[in-house]
C-alpha cells in the first residue's frame, strides 16, 4: 500500500524537484529508503528502462531458457528454434501463477503447475498458448488463444548482453547504450564471451542505487574501504585507484578506465589476434593498458574487469557481470556472474575463476569491504527519513574539472584526467530525478 494518495505523491514528486541537485552536487538522504520513493523507481524507472537480463551463452539451445527478474517481476527469458531470445512474463494468463519455477532449464513447452495451461518455448511456438486440460469440456465455447499468449516485453541485445524493457516504445537499446558500447566492447566486444557456471545470488540490506552509483563513479573510496591491498602487497600505493581516467558517457552511465604504464598487455597472447579482429585501433591500445575497468549502465547493470593481480605466478584478472536486483527499498538482490572468452588458454579460465572467487564473488575480499559501507548508508538513510530537515549529501568531487581533450584520450564521453571524480555520480542522478518526476515516455 502506497504511504500516499494522489496529493501525496505530487507533493513528493515536487521534493524531489527541489531537493535533488546533482548539478551543484547536493543528493538528499532519504531518497534511498522512502517507500514511496521507492514505488516511483519500480514504475517509472524498471517499468520503462531497458533492463540486463542475461548472456546468449546461458540460452545456447532451442527451448533453453533462465528466469529472471525485471524490477520485482519475474521473467523468463527463452530461445526458440529460429535462435531468436525472447522475454515473456513469468506468469499464466489464466490464473497469474508462476510459470517456471526452475532458475534454468531445458523443455519443449511450459506447463503451468495450477491448473495445466500449457504454453510452447520453441520457434514460432515460443510463448504461443498451446492448450489446457478437458479444454473441449471446460470450455466448449472454446478460448480466444491469441488473447492467452504470454505478455512479451521488447527484446534486444548488444555483443551477446539481452536487454529488455517493458515499453513499448522509446529507444532502440542502440540509442540506449549510446557512447557506453565503446567501454562495453572492452569486455564483452572483445572476444566471443560466455557465462562460467550460473550466476551467484545473495541478498544485501541495502539500497540497490548505493552499489549501482559507485560502480558507475566511486573510486575515491578504494584508498580507504579496500586499503588492504596495499599492506598485502598486491598494489604499490594507497591511491592505486587512481590511476587511470573517469568516464561520464551521458545517460546516466559511468565508468573509471585505470591504466598501468608498464608498457606491455596483462591479457593472454593467445588471444591477441581474436581481440584485434573485433576491436579498432584506439580499442586495442586502451586494452593493452587496462589495468582494470569498472562501470554501470544505467539503472543497475554494472560491469568489471577487476584490478590484476597475481595467482601462481601469473598475472590474471577476471571480468565480472553484476545486476543490483530491487528487493524493496532497504533490500537488494545481488546477481553475479563470471565471465571469459571462450576460446582463452585454461590457465586464464582457471586462475580466472580463482581471482573473481577470492576478490569480487559473495565470499569475495571487496564484497566484504563494500557490502559492510552500503548496509550502514541504508540504515543511517532509514534514520533520516525521520529528520525535520533534509540530510544532504556531498557529490561535488571534480564540479569545476576540465575535461581532456580527444587527442588525450580516445574513447568516447566526458573524460576526465584521474579517476578521484563524482562527475558520473552527478548525471547518473540527473537522470534518475529526471524519470522520477517527468511524465511518462
Amino acid at each position: 500500500m502506497s504511504r500516499y494518495d494522489v496529493q501525496g505523491r505530487l507533493e513528493l514528486e515536487d521534493r524531489i524537484r527541489e531537493t535533488v541537485l546533482p548539478e551543484q552536487g547536493r543528493i538528499p538522504m532519504f531518497t534511498y529508503t522512502d517507500p514511496a520513493v521507492y514505488e516511483l523507481e519500480i514504475e517509472r524507472i524498471f517499468g520503462r528502462t531497458w533492463l540486463f537480463v542475461g548472456h546468449v551463452s546461458e540460452v545456447p539451445r532451442a527451448g533453453s531458457f533462465v528466469t529472471r527478474t525485471m524490477g520485482e517481476e519475474s521473467v523468463i527469458v527463452g530461445r526458440g528454434d529460429d535462435a531468436v531470445v525472447r522475454v515473456f512474463l513469468n506468469a499464466c494468463r489464466h490464473r497469474g501463477m508462476r510459470l517456471a519455477c526452475e532458475d534454468f532449464g531445458e523443455v519443449n513447452n511450459w506447463r503451468c503447475p495450477y491448473h495445466g495451461f500449457t504454453y510452447g518455448s520453441k520457434g514460432d511456438f515460443l510463448g504461443t498458448f498451446m492448450g489446457a486440460p478437458f479444454e473441449k469440456v471446460a470450455y466448449p465455447e472454446g478460448l480466444d488463444r491469441a488473447a492467452l499468449h504470454l505478455v512479451e516485453a521488447r527484446c534486444e541485445t548488444y555483443k551477446g548482453l539481452i536487454f529488455a524493457t517493458w515499453s513499448k516504445e522509446g529507444s532502440s537499446l542502440d540509442e540506449f547504450l549510446g557512447d557506453a558500447k565503446w567501454y562495453l566492447d572492452l569486455i564483452v566486444g572483445r572476444a566471443e564471451m560466455e557465462v562460467v557456471g550460473y550466476p551467484e545470488r545473495w541478498i544485501i540490506p541495502t539500497n540497490w542505487r548505493l552499489p549501482a552509483e559507485n560502480f558507475a563513479s566511486d573510486a575515491y573510496h578504494t584508498a580507504t574501504a579496500h586499503s588492504f591491498l596495499q599492506r598485502l602487497g598486491m598494489v604499490k600505493g594507497a591511491d592505486f585507484g587512481r590511476d587511470g581516467y573517469h568516464v561520464d558517457v551521458g545517460g546516466g552511465h559511468g565508468l573509471g578506465v585505470g591504466v598501468h604504464r608498464d608498457g606491455q598487455s596483462y591479457f593472454p597472447a593467445e588471444l591477441a589476434a581474436e581481440y584485434a579482429s573485433n576491436l579498432d585501433d584506439d580499442q586495442l591500445n586502451t586494452l593493452s593498458r587496462l589495468k582494470n575497468l569498472h562501470g554501470n549502465v544505467f539503472p543497475n547493470f554494472t560491469f568489471l574487469i577487476p584490478n590484476f593481480i597475481e595467482v601462481d605466478g601469473q598475472r590474471v584478472s577476471g571480468a565480472m557481470l553484476r545486476v543490483w536486483q530491487p528487493a524493496g527499498p532497504n533490500k537488494t538482490q545481488v546477481w553475479s556472474w563470471h565471465f571469459v572468452e571462450k576460446n582463452a588458454p585454461d590457465w586464464w579460465k582457471k586462475l580466472g575463476k580463482r581471482m573473481y572467487t577470492q576478490t569480487f564473488s559473495s565470499s569475495g575480499m571487496f564484497d566484504q569491504d563494500d557490502t559492510e559501507n552500503w548496509e550502514m548508508q541504508t540504515r543511517v538513510s532509514d534514520s533520516a527519513l525521520y529528520r525535520d530537515e533534509d540530510f544532504v549529501l556531498h557529490y561535488g568531487m571534480g564540479l569545476d574539472i576540465p575535461t581532456l581533450a580527444k587527442d588525450e584520450f580516445p574513447g568516447p564521453g566526458d573524460v576526465y584526467d584521474g579517476k578521484f571524480s563524482e562527475a558520473a555520480a552527478r548525471t547518473y542522478y540527473k537522470v534518475w530525478r529526471d524519470r522520477i518526476v517527468e511524465e511518462k515516455r
